[in-house]
């Protein structure tokens, strides 16, 4: 019988099974590292059409799906890299973002490798140790996927970002189109400068517009209000992105299953041809990349309702009707 003890951030598990070592491969060869480049492909073609909206929404929910995926597979290799199956099917999404933002952060957690404090930079060099380039070519290889890692956990820290996602994710709680911003001084006090005098902030032809919970009460989630958000975001940087997450997914499928026994020579890895690549997801830049305008509820303007109350009207529409 076979096991694998590890920890998902701090909780301690014990995989057991007596085909652990084979099943643990079987896992990581199963893993498509190309599916975000197909869906960067296919929706690539209609970003210029009338369903361009829809193709936007579809990359950006790949984006965010991707960056799940790479960063579970990062976080399985850095706390059981012999028992990623295990991992990966024992984390929920709230450990991950804390490991996530330790390792952005520096700071110390549980680690199979000598470093503790490892970063993206640090773990991108142990998993591109295998070209056979010339040393100059391996560093900004190494270099530009450190620092890809290091923006993408940027994108999956930011709760907004991640909000916008799960508005989509979770009933298609979104309105596509992006919003743009412009400002002009009043001649005249309360008449909006004219067209041709205001000033562009910046805009998108793409992004969502959404609702978030906003708490009234600060210690009491029963009272709330829905807020307005807006965010925009670039088609062809998320194409960019989606071929780069599929690319590291690649990379760390093969430096695991390397670590499991595999021959490297079986084992592909692929890199940009140049190091600017690792720049495109953000190359191109719309201004203004999120907004929240909203009234204004204040504590003073409710008349907070107790948790009976609200369940006794329940109890009242029954007898009324």
């Amino acid at each position: 019988m076979d096991v694998q003890k590890f920890v998902v951030n701090e909780e301690p598990y014990a995989c057991w099974d007596w085909e652990l070592r084979e099943k643990n491969i079987e896992f990581l060869e199963g893993i498509d590292a190309t599916y975000y480049k197909y869906i960067a492909k296919i929706n690539s073609e209609n970003i210029d059409k009338e369903d361009r909206h829809r193709a936007a929404l579809s990359l950006r929910l790949a984006y965010s799906q991707g960056l799940e995926t790479l960063f579970s597979l990062i976080c399985s290799a850095i706390q059981a890299p012999h028992c990623s199956v295990g991992w990966l099917l024992s984390y929920q999404n709230c450990e991950l973002i804390k490991i996530v933002n330790n390792v952005h952060m520096r700071k110390r957690i549980f680690s199979r490798f000598k470093d503790k404090n490892i970063s993206w930079k640090i773990f991108s060099k142990y998993v591109h140790s295998n070209f056979d380039y010339s040393s100059e070519k391996i560093s900004w290889i190494q270099d530009g996927f450190g620092l890809l890692w290091t923006r993408f956990a940027n994108d999956f820290l930011d709760k907004g970002f991640s909000q916008e996602y799960n508005s989509a994710k979770h009933g298609l709680r979104t309105k596509l189109g992006g919003f743009s911003i412009s400002i002009g001084e009043e001649e005249v006090r309360g008449t909006p400068a004219p067209p041709e005098k205001m000033v562009s902030l910046g805009g998108s032809e793409f992004g969502t517009s959404y609702f978030t919970i906003e708490k009234i009460i600060d210690d009491k989630k029963t009272h709330f209000r829905p807020r307005r958000q807006s965010r925009n975001w670039q088609p062809e940087n998320l194409i960019s992105g989606l071929c780069l997450i599929s690319m590291s997914i690649n990379n760390v499928i093969s430096f695991l299953r390397i670590l499991n026994g595999i021959d490297p020579a079986k084992c592909l890895f692929e890199n940009p041809d140049s190091k600017d690549a690792f720049n495109l997801p953000w190359g191109k830049t719309v201004g203004v990349n999120s907004s929240s305008m909203d009234t204004v509820v204040k504590c003073s303007d409710i008349v907070p309702c107790s948790k009976e109350s609200i369940l006794n009207s329940y109890e009242d529409n029954t007898k009324k009707t």
